[in-house]
């Protein structure tokens, strides 16, 4: 028995303007929506090979900060994923450089921290 991979649920105060945003921020597509006479209640939702869901937040998960969540998405090129945000205007954080990674932030309607990373690539130690 193994895991074969995960879809981040996030709460959303307002799932008509989460999905505005992840929609054209990140190109994310509907794959399927439940909708009641309150409105629309629960998304799945993709873009490339990443899948998450948002929810509508219940009265019981409203005290909740969401703060705490945190998404990281990879991205093949993260200066240019970056530029695209900032020139739709989404205030995004400076990139940032590890060992590995090049990364940058920026927050959903909902406060909720959106990380995203590309690997940093390595060129093998030449040896002579």
């Amino acid at each position: 028995m193994r895991l074969l991979g995960s879809v981040p649920v996030l709460g959303c105060t307002d799932v008509e303007q989460s999905l505005g945003f992840y929609q054209q921020a990140l190109q994310f597509v509907v794959l399927n929506k439940r909708v009641s006479d309150a409105g629309l209640e629960w998304v799945h939702l993709q873009s490339g090979d990443t899948v998450l869901m948002l929810e509508k937040n219940s009265e019981a998960n409203t005290q909740q900060t969401s703060t705490r969540n945190r998404l990281y998405l990879y991205t093949d090129d993260v200066s240019s994923m970056r530029h695209f945000l900032k020139a739709k205007g989404y205030e995004v954080s400076p990139i940032l450089k590890t060992d590995y990674m090049e990364e940058f932030d920026l927050l959903d309607p909902d406060g909720q921290r959106l990380t995203i990373g590309q690997r940093i690539k390595h060129e093998p130690d030449h040896i002579e």
